[in-house]
């Protein structure tokens, strides 16, 4: 069943979650591809919801607006030199070489991404380039997983984690506690990956998005908020 209230002249849909943790605060969420998803404590009336989203329809627009426009502005990828490819928050020019000589593949070179190839074919360059970022991911998400976790009282030991493959996810939890991580969220900044870990690892503590999980995550990130809004800004140039 479709639920939306209305904002002026536009119409907000949303879906509810409702949440047995939730003690008594309605969370908002505007997902990247500008789904509002909203959590509630069991038990909450419909009416009570609606209001709470009118009540941040204005933050809510807004963040829609943002993401549309980003949306706007994401060009498909060509996999030709000259154009720009994210690496850690920054971007780099990709510089392809065509050599039949040499071992095909991706490195970081003077400030470009220099991707080897023996022809000039954009579904090879991407997948040489695609390769790279999955072994940058391996390394870059290991490394900043042994720096986190020790520093996180409910967690012993460095927990077990794999690359996954997601449209609209940075990451998840398993319920045994396996980390699953986008291996594209290489692209973005540290604060933004080390972000997510922290994210994931709390759901080791609280496997929901209650207030007891929100407060945990705080606790470890006040300003994870600005953090989240600058991943998801970034979220239409880098998930592809």
């Amino acid at each position: 069943m479709r639920n939306q209230v209305v904002y002026g002249q536009q119409t907000l849909d949303f879906r509810v979650r409702y949440l047995a943790s939730i003690n008594s605060k309605v969370l908002i969420h505007v997902q990247p591809d500008q789904q509002i998803i909203i959590d509630a404590p069991t038990g909450t009336g419909m009416q009570a919801i609606k209001q709470a989203l009118l009540k941040r329809a204005r933050w809510v627009s807004r963040q829609q607006s943002k993401l549309a426009q980003l949306h706007r502005h994401a060009l498909p990828r060509q996999y030709v030199s000259g154009e720009t490819h994210w690496y850690l928050g920054k971007r780099y020019l990709l510089k392809v070489k065509i050599s039949k000589a040499r071992q095909p593949g991706t490195k970081l070179q003077r400030g470009m991404l220099l991707v080897t190839t023996p022809e000039q074919n954009p579904a090879l360059i991407k997948a040489l380039l695609h390769k790279w970022y999955l072994t940058r991911a391996e390394v870059i998400f290991s490394q900043r997983l042994a720096v986190i976790y020790p520093e996180l009282g409910w967690v012993t030991q460095k927990p077990a984690w794999q690359l996954r493959a997601m449209k609209k996810q940075w990451g998840s939890c398993s319920p045994k506690g396996k980390l699953s991580l986008n291996p594209l969220l290489v692209k973005a900044p540290r604060p933004c990956i080390d972000y997510v870990l922290v994210h994931e690892l709390c759901h080791l503590k609280h496997h929901n998005h209650s207030v007891e999980f929100y407060m945990l995550l705080r606790s470890q990130l006040p300003a994870w908020e600005g953090i989240k809004e600058r991943l998801d800004n970034l979220s239409e140039q880098i998930l592809k």
